[in-house]
């Protein structure tokens, strides 16, 4: 599944990451296509298995990269409807 993101967009993993795991805030850097090189040091060279996303998490420097159909993503207002409530009183 592609999603419109743009860089800034908040979305939500939806798998475990080495770094990151399932479930957590991320904020969307960049596109990634399918066959890019993500990763290459002298020992070697890792290729984007499919398009996706590079993202950031709060409690990592490094970007990482995801599926697309491995981030959902986060739009709206999140406040509870009981915070809401309280602040229109």
């Amino acid at each position: 599944m592609s999603h419109n993101f743009k860089p800034g967009d908040l979305a939500l993993t939806i798998v475990d990451d080495v770094s990151i795991p399932a479930y957590s805030v991320v904020i969307i850097e960049s596109r990634l296509l399918k066959g890019e090189c993500v990763m290459d040091s002298d020992a070697f060279a890792f290729y984007a298995p499919s398009d996706g996303w590079f993202v950031k998490h709060a409690d990592i420097e490094e970007e990482v990269a995801y599926g697309d159909g491995e981030l959902m993503p986060l739009k709206g207002d999140f406040q509870p409807e009981q915070q809401k409530a309280k602040e229109a009183a």
